[in-house]
């Protein structure tokens, strides 16, 4: 990773751009301003996680708190790693206030919009997980890009296809455990007859254990429910691909499990399983290297 540039902020510069936003936020009737405290690091956090003001003032805001973040990092002792994810958060909200990368640069101190990008991108490639490199995340970006693609065409029968699985849960869960007891082989003694039941106890057959839904498969589909009922039905949902994300792998998790050998090989189900493993592969295929269509 490239030696960071800090921009040299001198106090005066950022004494004075605590006070203009301040007053800026009590010009604009701020419904937070209650909460609005006056040091240079605790004002920019306030910029970044209160944003019910206009877009002018939040725009203006932005730029004097990446500005104050610079002061910090050389005149305030802070953990690195705090700055760094504020400085992430405040990028991201500049940017969708609408400001420039060179507007975003000048506070900064950066010499050029292509700088301020690949410091996006550092710093989305650190919340991953993944080592500070842009490279790294314009990777994850492209495959998250082919993702989307892929959903805008595919999410609503995947999604579909999960409703329409979890309606036949019960026959799925108990099919898969097995086919009834067979007789005794020839030659084999029967275990003999069942004890008898004690007094009180209700008549009638006992159930056949072959034949009662897994219990771990019944889980599974409760998990996968749960799963479906937390997918956005917004397609320009923020977290709707993520969400659909987690869908598909507990999706593709129940389907290595089930085994529907008792129910008959014409049986409906059966073609809705095979529609759904192939979605399923699909979305893994693209969602991990892409070119599944």
């Amino acid at each position: 990773m490239p030696t960071r540039t800090i921009r040299a902020v001198p106090e005066s510069d950022a004494l004075r751009r605590v006070e203009e936003i301040i007053a800026r936020r009590s010009r604009c009737d701020d419904p937070d301003l209650e909460a609005l405290p006056d040091g240079p690091l605790e004002v920019a956090s306030y910029v970044a996680a209160h944003r019910r003001v206009p877009g002018e003032v939040l725009r203006r805001d932005v730029l004097d708190a990446l500005v104050l973040l610079e002061y910090g990092r050389r005149a305030i002792p802070a953990l690195p790693g705090r700055l760094d994810r504020l400085e992430s958060r405040l990028l991201a909200l500049g940017v969708e206030a609408g400001l420039s990368l060179g507007e975003l640069a000048g506070a900064l101190g950066l010499r050029s919009r292509q700088a301020v990008q690949h410091r996006i991108l550092r710093h989305a490639a650190a919340e991953r997980g993944g080592p500070r490199s842009e490279v790294a995340e314009r990777a994850a970006r492209r495959t998250e890009s082919r993702e989307r693609a892929w959903l805008d065409r595919n999410g609503a029968a995947l999604l579909t296809c999960t409703a329409r699985l979890l309606e036949h849960r019960d026959l799925l869960a108990t099919a898969s455990t097995g086919s009834p007891s067979a007789d005794p082989a020839p030659g084999v003694p029967s275990e003999g007859p069942a004890p008898a039941a004690p007094p009180g106890a209700a008549s009638g057959p006992a159930p056949d254990p072959a034949r009662l839904p897994d219990p771990d498969l019944a889980e599974a589909f409760d998990e996968l429910a749960e799963s479906l009922s937390r997918v956005p039905d917004d397609p320009g949902h923020p977290g709707r691909v993520t969400r659909i994300r987690h869908l598909a792998a507990r999706l593709r998790l129940l389907l290595a499990d089930l085994a529907p050998a008792a129910l008959p090989g014409d049986h409906p189900v059966h073609v809705l399983l095979a529609r759904t493993a192939r979605l399923a592969a699909a979305h893994q295929s693209v969602s991990s290297s892409g070119g599944a269509d």
